[in-house]
């Protein structure tokens, strides 16, 4: 049976990495029978009013190809539509393509976006953004802007961040959640959806993005120990320390001493207090 997808492409990254790779793809998903309308758009209201109308049209499906960024912002337009949303991932660290197995091949993605099986995961909300890796609240939402900067190749950002890092303190901070009230005293708190986020970072070990559950990680470490962890788990690696600590919920409200700073998959949302609550099975994706 012929099928209709709306490709969608951040052409930043696309031009850079993937561009001698279009045709194949394409050739693979028509093979397929799926025949695939092209547009390239960048990660903002455009995007996501562009993922709104292939849902409204009738599109089978919407292929998202770019980087975790733009993989979000796609799959926050396809959130209770029931529409499948395919992959490409060409980014930097691909964390939710890793999340679900997808190949970082961009050929055999596209072979497995025309062949593979459609699954229902979980979508997070924090303060009424959807989520698909983590949300973070302190010192990794201060640091992620000079991150992406850094990511962006203003490698001078690196002095920038060192003393962002040396001179951020720890916050009281409460969680609440329908059965726990947790106080601790911390540089941060996660509460993480999928196993990975940020800089290919392994945040939630073992996690299933269908299993109806958060994660929430609280470090109660010295500055030394946090970086640690953050250097030892990134680009996709797993070591535990013992002094982060996790709770698994399906909602929890963080409330903090400071206005600490806060973000969702990268994207700041104001600062502490920071609700986040589960929504199951509500993002339809397909999977090899």
């Amino acid at each position: 049976m012929s099928r209709r997808a709306k490709l969608i492409l951040n052409p930043i990254p696309w031009a850079q990495r993937a561009w001698s790779k279009l045709p194949e793809m394409v050739n693979l998903l028509e093979d397929a029978d799926i025949h695939a309308d092209l547009t390239f758009t960048k990660m903002n209201e455009t995007m996501t009013k562009t993922v709104e109308q292939a849902a409204g049209d009738g599109y089978d499906l919407v292929i998202a190809g770019g980087g975790d960024g733009t993989v979000s912002e796609v799959a926050a337009g396809l959130v209770g539509t029931g529409v499948p949303l395919g992959i490409l991932p060409f980014g930097t660290y691909n964390n939710i393509a890793h999340s679900l197995g997808i190949p970082l091949d961009l050929s055999e993605a596209a072979y497995r976006v025309a062949r593979g099986r459609t699954i229902d995961i979980d979508v997070g909300v924090a303060n009424g953004v959807y989520f698909f890796e983590a949300v973070g609240v302190g010192l990794d939402a201060t640091l992620f802007p000079i991150g992406e900067e850094i990511k962006g190749g203003h490698y001078e950002k690196l002095a920038k961040a060192a003393m962002t890092f040396l001179r951020h303190r720890k916050a009281d901070i409460e969680l609440l959640t329908p059965k726990h009230r947790v106080r601790l005293r911390s540089p941060m708190v996660v509460v993480a959806n999928g196993p990975y986020y940020g800089a290919g970072i392994q945040i939630n070990p073992g996690a299933d993005l269908s299993d109806g559950l958060l994660e929430v990680v609280t470090f109660e470490c010295n500055k030394m120990e946090v970086a640690l962890h953050f250097a030892l788990n990134a680009q996709h690696r797993q070591y535990e320390q013992p002094c982060v600590v996790r709770l698994q919920v399906d909602e929890v409200k963080i409330d903090c001493s400071l206005p600490l700073p806060a973000h969702a998959d990268g994207k700041p949302i104001g600062t502490c207090p920071v609700s986040c609550k589960l929504i199951p099975e509500s993002l339809r994706v397909i999977v090899p």
